[in-house]
């Protein structure tokens, strides 16, 4: 019984967590946190290696060449200081960390 009761947890958990990541047409999706996210079309996937190019870059064009992309762009800390973030993985979106205008790591989800 337990472990049904889990199951329909997940499984009602992922199906708020999941939506703004899903493949609509270039429309917006709110998350769990309210926040809200343009959903690029397609189903877009980005590779770590794809995501690994923005290292090195300032945060202004690693954002732009990101949007280009068709990813969604999160900010996960700026010059040390950790955000909030939802813990949906999403494969359409690149979460980086920022010293000094700097983009230092860029991971997918």
């Amino acid at each position: 019984m337990k472990r049904f009761l889990w199951m329909c947890a997940f499984g009602v958990l992922s199906g708020l967590l999941l939506p703004a990541c899903s493949s609509a047409n270039d429309s917006t999706s709110s998350t769990t946190d309210g926040s809200v996210v343009t959903v690029p079309q397609g189903n877009v996937v980005i590779t770590d290696e794809q995501a690994a190019t923005l290292v090195g870059k300032t945060e202004s064009i690693a954002e732009a060449e990101a949007h280009a992309s068709g990813w969604v762009w999160r900010i996960g800390s700026r010059d040390g200081e950790q955000f909030a973030l939802t813990m949906d993985y999403c494969l359409c979106r690149v979460t980086v960390s920022i010293d000094n205008d700097i983009v230092t790591a860029a991971v997918v989800g």
